[in-house]
């Protein structure tokens, strides 16, 4: 099998998966305690070790990039058994106003498991920050006087 390409995949999930396309899902994640979050890349699905099963835009996202790069380099999806991306995460190493933002500390571990070995790859992403998205409870200051 080709050894440089999977380990590419594995290093590049990890990557993904603190890379842009996880904003929408920091909002999910803000809401929930410190833990660890579990995706399966090949079916799309997460979970969170303390609240349970998460939709996360994410999983879909690092589901379909897997299946078409393996496509890419003619790898077929049954000669990988498992891919797996870990994140432990961490928001309490700063403190915030947590309501209106959150600094997230991400230890990602991936993990692409084929008949022959395991790739796995590995990233420390510290300090990402993350603005709480308003809400129509949250707070408004009022117009300061003479700029209406």
């Amino acid at each position: 099998m080709r050894r440089k390409i999977i380990q590419d995949l594995a290093n590049t999930l990890c990557q993904m998966l603190v890379g842009w396309r996880m904003g929408d899902d920091l909002e999910v994640l803000a809401v929930l305690p410190d833990g660890t979050l579990s995706i399966d890349a090949l079916s799309g699905s997460a979970s969170h070790d303390i609240a349970g099963d998460l939709q996360l835009y994410v999983a879909g996202e690092l589901a379909s990039w897997l299946a078409h790069r393996l496509s890419v380099h003619q790898i077929p999806l049954q000669a990988i058994a498992a891919a797996t991306v870990t994140a432990k995460i961490r928001t309490d190493l700063l403190p915030t106003a947590r309501g209106r933002i959150v600094c997230f500390d991400f230890f990602v571990q991936s993990a692409i498991v084929t008949g022959e070995r395991s790739y796995i790859g590995k990233l420390h992403e510290v300090n990402r920050w993350h603005t709480q998205m308003p809400s129509k409870n949250s707070f408004k200051p009022k117009p300061l006087r003479g700029s209406t």
